[in-house]
């Protein structure tokens, strides 16, 4: 299992419910959201990567944003922010057994997923919009950089928590 799957299914235990929803202000999402983020997101991806084993062949490839961050193996450190019309907030209803189970729902689903990703043709790829063209490789490999670049908001939520009165 990936690290970063682990990581994050053992931090679950580290939170009280009122910690899961907890805000520092309006714009700030909580841990709930965090995870419900996460994983969406990652579900996402993971669609795209079945979706490539029927996509027609093309030639089309990365934007610049795209090919940056696949040159770099990440996604940068700092926040990103999509634009309001894409940037719904993710759902805070889950509590940490509902999140367990999600997370170990996605975790079955990406490791079942990794033979197709590496079996289908790199030159069948969906379109992302940030990134342009990607193939179920990419497609595989973005829910890991995902996943890590999460992991610098997750530490600014726990930071808060840690020193909220």
């Amino acid at each position: 299992m990936n690290d970063l799957f682990t990581f994050y299914l053992k931090e679950l235990d580290h939170y009280r419910p009122d910690e899961l929803i907890y805000h520092l202000n309006h714009d700030t999402w909580s841990i709930s959201q965090m995870y419900d983020h996460l994983i969406v997101v990652s579900h996402e991806y993971l669609d795209e990567i079945e979706s490539c084993r029927f996509a027609p062949v093309t030639t089309s490839g990365k934007s610049p944003f795209g090919e940056q961050l696949f040159a770099d193996g990440a996604f940068p450190a700092t926040p990103i922010r999509l634009p309001d019309a894409l940037n719904a907030p993710p759902d805070e209803t889950a509590h940490v057994d509902c999140l367990r189970t999600r997370w170990l729902q996605l975790i079955d689903r990406h490791a079942t997923l990794a033979t197709i990703a590496q079996s289908t043709a790199p030159d069948q790829k969906t379109h992302h919009g940030g990134m342009g063209w990607l193939n179920a490789a990419e497609w595989y490999a973005l829910v890991t950089y995902h996943l890590a670049h999460h992991r610098h908001q997750k530490r600014r939520l726990d930071a808060t928590l840690a020193n909220r009165p």
